[in-house]
């Protein structure tokens, strides 16, 4: 199978992107929403993606290819061998990383390879600033001179703010204009589980992040619950089980709290509502929504706390 594929690759030669990286779900869809909104179907761009240590099995389709893209959006492990990798490569290949990884901002200078860097510093070839939340985010991108401002709905977040940027670096290199690229990306839509603006009942929002496990992306979540404006009251569906650290934060910016689970340390208080299973929670919950309330859901792998929101979201 892989050999006829191989050869067919090698009669169309179509166009391949590379996505390296541990978690580069949210980065494809990028993509792929681009590709789409340009081409009218995704299939005219081959998206190949995998970890750094599946590189090697790449390197026959971007040595081929009339157009190839790698996209390092996140921390590599072996440089070394990232770098021998890119440097037996042809110079038809680009490189698009992120510039808020130190080290890859070496391999500009030891590459034979047209590249684009893209983060939140203005030294970056494409940078975000500006950056604003309200039922979603609005900000700036910048690249060659030129600066456009791009609104997500319904999205929140550093991880789509790094996957946006470096599909507007690919974008740019396919020859789309930046003004156009911020039209396409208005009718993106969120990936489920995370940090994504739902509709609730009752004229609530629901803030969907329940499939966001590490310490690192709950805490971003509070962060940016924080920061939003329009909420009349902040609510938190949270297992019982959670570190310490983001139940912290969880008391300091809720006005309202749904703990689910055990939980043997903390104290009875008047504004959280303790719950053993999630089906005992669910009517307290939906009785508790009002007009402009804004429902944070915190992942747990314990508890399957994303089964709460079909019961609890908009029925149109």
């Amino acid at each position: 199978m892989e050999q006829i594929q191989r050869i067919k690759f090698l009669i169309e030669k179509k166009p391949t992107i590379v996505l390296v990286g541990e978690k580069t779900e949210i980065l494809r869809k990028f993509i792929e929403h681009l590709i789409f909104k340009e081409l009218g179907q995704k299939k005219d761009i081959i998206i190949l993606e995998g970890s750094e240590e599946k590189l090697q099995d790449f390197k026959f389709y971007l040595q081929k290819t009339e157009f190839g893209v790698i996209i390092l959006k996140d921390e590599v492990k072996n440089f070394e061998g990232l770098l021998n990798f890119l440097k037996d490569l042809p110079p038809k290949i680009n490189l698009i990383f992120n510039f808020e990884e130190k080290k890859l901002r070496k391999l500009k200078d030891l590459i034979n390879l047209h590249s684009l860097s893209f983060g939140t510093d203005e030294k970056a070839d494409v940078f975000v600033s500006s950056l604003k939340f309200n039922f979603g985010m609005n900000f700036k991108i910048s690249f060659g001179g030129a600066t456009v401002p791009f609104w997500l709905e319904g999205v929140f977040g550093r991880e789509y703010i790094l996957s946006l940027l470096a599909s507007v670096s690919f974008g740019v290199l396919y020859g789309i204009n930046l003004v156009e690229i911020s039209q396409y990306f208005k009718e993106f839509e969120a990936v489920p589980g995370k940090k994504r603006l739902i509709e609730g009942m009752s004229g609530s929002f629901l803030f969907d992040d329940s499939k966001s496990f590490e310490t690192k992306e709950q805490k971003e979540a509070l962060e940016i619950l924080k920061e939003i404006q329009w909420a009349k009251r902040k609510i938190c569906v949270l297992d019982g089980e959670i570190e310490e650290e983001i139940l912290e934060l969880v008391l300091k910016n809720c006005d309202l709290i749904f703990l689910f689970g055990k939980n043997y340390t903390l104290e009875e208080k008047e504004k959280i509502l303790f719950f053993d299973k999630i089906e005992d929670g669910i009517e307290k919950l939906k009785e508790t929504l009002r007009e402009n309330d804004l429902v944070l859901i915190l992942g747990s792998q314990k508890m399957n706390l994303d089964s709460l929101i079909d019961n609890i979201r908009k029925i149109w």
